[in-house]
């Protein structure tokens, strides 16, 4: 998501499951219109057919989007809607240590830390102040889609 960030880009791609499931619970005006019921894992939801209708595929236009957007408009606690609540475990809400994990995610080419102590607010958890994440500068600059590398050298 680094790179996905500067303004001058206007494409981003990778494993954007995990993205994308968070920003549809929690952007209501970005979600597609599914009948299919909630089940957990939650990001499961999104793998019916869905209706995209009004809903913008450029880059530019969901910016547009979110800037135009009041705080009131953003669903900060989405997991407390009891739909939702039902279907997940209780173990995931008893224990609060599950959520300060925080641990290098590696996905493809890159290598950065999951910042899960980040997100404690939208399951009512206490939210300390953030400490800077930890950054791997060495292996977030390790790209695998450079062409002419022999990788079992480096």
């Amino acid at each position: 998501m680094c790179g996905a960030t500067l303004p001058s880009k206007a494409k981003i791609g990778g494993c954007l499951s995990l993205l994308q499931s968070w920003a549809r619970f929690h952007f209501p005006f970005l979600r597609p219109r599914v009948d299919h019921p909630y089940t957990f894992p939650l990001i499961m939801r999104w793998n019916h057919s869905a209706s995209y209708v009004k809903i913008p595929t450029s880059l530019e236009d969901m910016r547009l989007l979110l800037d135009q957007r009041l705080d009131t408009q953003f669903e900060w606690t989405p997991y407390e809607d009891p739909a939702i609540r039902v279907v997940i475990p209780d173990e995931y809400f008893q224990n609060p240590n599950a959520w300060h994990v925080n641990v290098p995610l590696v996905n493809y080419a890159m290598v950065e830390m999951h910042q899960s102590d980040r997100v404690l607010r939208q399951f009512r958890f206490r939210q300390p102040i953030p400490v800077a994440p930890e950054v791997f500068d060495d292996e977030h600059k390790v790209d695998l889609r450079q062409l002419n590398t022999d990788w079992p050298r480096c």
